[in-house]
């Protein structure tokens, strides 16, 4: 595996970020007393009052001692505290029962507390600074208790975790207590295409309380596959920066429910049973499905099926050329499902009600289209690996149409912005039987998955699962191959 445990501090080139000033700076004090407590001093460079809002009423609630520079107790106005700047800057000292606020929460959407571990979105206890015309960048230095640990999505140099280009209330989870926190270096986002840059990215991988030693362990083996199950799709690791945080249930075996939140840095959690199977894990598709998001830009203005599409259509071609499921279980997968899609292609990708399937749909055709337009030297993964590469990362956000001339310019064709015309900006519906009978692929009511080769496009449709000839899948050894 080319992901290893960092022995130390990852050594990158200082970035450019490293260079620029922060519009604030906090300093945060993080300890266990009666539960995890944050105290934070900020520092905000402003000539005009600064705003200092909380995530709603609860974590109001949970927000104590707070006063300005000069020590005057301020009290909220809604959910924020108003504070005049003195010499140019603008300063508030408060503190944050975070494990209170996670109590009162209780989801793992918000906040969620397993032992003396909370993890939680930052705006949980971050305060988000107003009045600036553009997101200030925060430089956020942490200082932890013995024994207390603290990890985020964000980028990190030193003892500085910056975030920049986005507001707290979007900038993902951070995970704050007594945790497991383990560091990996990764291959950064297209740096093992060939003749690339060889150049690392992080993961960090946390693990609230709740799993045995022997679970912990399947579960960063688990991750460490998986990662690289994803890394030989998108040549690369999906993120420079990531955390992965791992939620235990008692009240489940497998995989559960996750979630990528993806600006500032970015962030993915996932719940998963607290008595861990190891051979089901391998089994279940949602890590697989959330590391594909934070391989993309959050695309606004009614994208949410080319997100959820993408990661629902590549899920299945990732995990077969891992060796982890067959062509056949692949193709059984989509021709079962993908008509659950076909009436929300035909009322318009913008408005349809199945975002998954339709979306799966329309990456589907954008494979082919790609395939047929270049003769096979390119498919989907270079458009949206070319993406990625090209610097649109999942900290960044995208329109439909700028996300589709990005993905056309990585393979030099006008597929993709041609199918968004005809199904996004139109309403044109997909025949799903006549493109089946093209492709050459049908499913009888027993299961059993029949190919036929003299179809129009079967010579594509043998490449879309395990890639062209050219190209062939790298196999990831299961645990029990090993």
């Amino acid at each position: 595996m080319f992901l290893r445990t960092l022995a130390a501090v990852l050594l990158f080139a200082l970035p450019a970020w490293a260079q620029t000033p922060a519009d604030c700076t906090a300093d945060v004090d993080l300890t266990s007393d009666n539960g995890i407590k944050v105290a934070v001093v900020y520092r905000c460079q402003s000539t005009t009052p600064v705003t200092f809002h909380a995530a709603g009423d609860r974590a109001v609630a949970r927000t104590s001692e707070v006063k300005d520079g000069t020590g005057k107790p301020l009290t909220p106005s809604s959910d924020a505290w108003w504070v005049e700047p003195a010499n140019g800057v603008a300063e508030l000292h408060y503190r944050v029962d975070v494990s209170g606020y996670a109590a009162d929460v209780n989801s793992p959407t918000l906040a969620i507390a397993r032992g003396e571990g909370v993890l939680t979105l930052l705006e949980g206890w971050l305060l988000e600074p107003r009045g600036y015309k553009k997101p200030p960048t925060i430089d956020i230095k942490v200082k932890t208790a013995p024994g207390l640990s603290f990890s985020s999505g964000l980028p990190k140099v030193g003892d500085v975790w910056r975030l920049s280009g986005t507001l707290v209330r979007f900038a993902g989870y951070s995970a704050l207590g007594k945790l497991s926190v383990q560091e990996f270096a990764v291959p950064a986002p297209g740096s093992l295409r060939p003749g690339g840059t060889r150049a690392e990215g992080v993961l960090r991988l946390v693990m609230l309380d709740g799993f045995s030693a022997e679970g912990r362990a399947d579960l960063t083996d688990w991750v460490k596959r998986t990662a690289e199950a994803e890394e030989n799709y998108w040549q690369g690791f999906t993120a420079r920066h990531l955390m992965l945080a791992l939620v235990p249930m008692e009240s489940r075996r497998g995989v559960g429910f996750g979630r990528t939140v993806p600006s500032g840095g970015a962030t993915v959690m996932i719940e998963v049973g607290a008595t861990v199977d190891k051979r089901r894990l391998f089994q279940e598709w949602v890590l697989v499905h959330e590391l594909i998001h934070t391989g993309m830009p959050y695309i606004t203005g009614q994208g949410t099926w080319l997100m959820e599409g993408a990661a629902t259509f590549v899920e299945p071609i990732i995990r077969a050329r891992a060796g982890w499921k067959t062509e056949d279980e692949a193709w059984r997968e989509w021709v079962t499902n993908m008509p659950r899609g076909a009436a929300s292609i035909g009322a318009g990708l913008a408005n349809g009600e199945q975002p998954y399937w339709a979306g799966a749909i329309f990456w589907l055709l954008a494979d082919i289209g790609i395939l047929k337009a270049t003769n096979g030297a390119k498919g989907l993964e270079d458009c949206l690996g070319g993406v990625l590469w090209s610097g649109m990362e999942a900290r960044d956000r995208a329109s439909v149409p700028e996300f589709a001339r990005a993905c056309d310019r990585a393979v030099e064709t006008d597929v993709v912005s041609t199918l968004i015309d005809q199904h996004f900006r139109k309403q044109n519906p997909v025949d799903l039987n006549a493109l089946w009978k093209d492709l050459g692929v049908a499913v009888a009511n027993n299961g059993k998955v029949t190919y036929d080769d003299t179809a129009p496009l079967a010579k594509w449709r043998k490449m879309i699962v395990m890639g062209p000839p050219g190209r062939p899948p790298r196999h990831v050894k299961l645990p029990w191959e090993s």
